[in-house]
């Protein structure tokens, strides 16, 4: 049996620990793994190499990919798609084993829609935790501990020069469940998200009740990168309310970093399910992670739009 796996779409902490185990689980079954260079586009230019476990030892503590990774939006054209298929089957590559998002889960079922004998199975590696039927997904919570320690040391300047506003901007894209988890572990005031819009007017009303507490040192708002809104909004209060409106851009030092603990744990919970459904011959799911449990669901049902239901604990 061979085995390829990719990492796809943009990178996230959690994807080299799970490259690694997806190695060493599938060597432990006596098969080979091949680790193609920048997602598809490594498929389309045979740009590979096989991988061993004492190649792997040290991915476990980096950040981003080793494998690195890309973008091919010309996968959804048919000649593409058979051009791909073409290089796996030449280089006799039974299953592929995709690490990303919900785009990339795509982009390998239309590999798979060209020849059937192509089994795919995706698993969920992205920062924004937006994966549909998944509680998790690798490098959230890297992510999130980056933005932790960045809040934290901005709160000391708020609590040491009191009577200044932050608006603090997070990744994870048209999801909020990075820039509201500030907000629920009591680091935020609030958040302005694109599940719960907020006008100029409202976030200004918003802030000057905050700021008339003369108990009150310093106002941090969280923007999700999605509402493209954190600057605009800032020259408003500026100019509304007079305030000293600090904006901060966490931007992509959010995607990188050692990854978490819990990251790896997860890296190694996805890696063996998507390994055991090769060995069963389970085809065409991705691996999620659902009240407790590692389960599959069908690679179809990827494209659908997880629900945020993080409002409140």
């Amino acid at each position: 049996m061979n085995i390829a796996v990719i990492t796809s779409g943009g990178d996230s902490p959690g994807m080299n620990p799970c490259v690694a185990q997806v190695v060493k689980n599938a060597t432990a079954l006596g098969y080979k793994v091949y680790g193609y260079r920048r997602g598809f586009l490594g498929i389309r230019d045979e740009d590979y190499i096989e991988l061993f476990p004492e190649d792997v030892t040290g991915w476990y503590k980096q950040g981003g990919t080793i494998l690195r990774t890309g973008r091919f939006p010309e996968l959804k054209e048919r000649s593409w798609q058979e051009k791909l298929v073409a290089n796996l089957k030449e280089n006799e590559i039974d299953a592929l084993i995709v690490i990303g998002g919900d785009g990339s889960f795509n982009g390998a079922l239309k590999l798979h829609e060209v020849d059937s004998s192509i089994n795919i199975i995706g698993i969920p590696g992205t920062i924004d935790n937006n994966i549909y039927g998944s509680d998790y997904t690798l490098g959230f919570d890297t992510a999130l501990n980056t933005q932790v320690r960045y809040i934290d040391g901005m709160t000391d300047t708020g609590l040491a020069m009191p009577g200044r506003v932050f608006f603090v901007e997070t990744l994870g894209a048209w999801d909020g469940y990075l820039a509201h988890s500030s907000v629920l572990m009591g680091m935020a005031d609030f958040s302005v998200l694109v599940e719960k819009p907020m006008s100029n007017e409202e976030i200004c009303r918003k802030v000057k009740k905050l700021m008339e507490n003369p108990k009150k040192d310093y106002v941090l708002v969280t923007f999700a990168e999605g509402t493209y809104q954190t600057i605009e909004a800032a020259n408003y209060v500026r100019e509304k309310l007079g305030l000293n409106v600090k904006c901060n851009l966490l931007g992509f030092t959010q995607r990188g970093g050692v990854p978490t603990a819990t990251d790896r744990i997860h890296a190694a919970g996805f890696a063996k399910y998507a390994v055991n459904a090769v060995a069963q011959g389970i085809s065409n799911k991705y691996v999620v992670y659902k009240n407790g449990e590692y389960s599959y669901m069908d690679i179809q049902m990827a494209s659908n739009k997880k629900q945020f239901d993080w409002f409140e604990l």
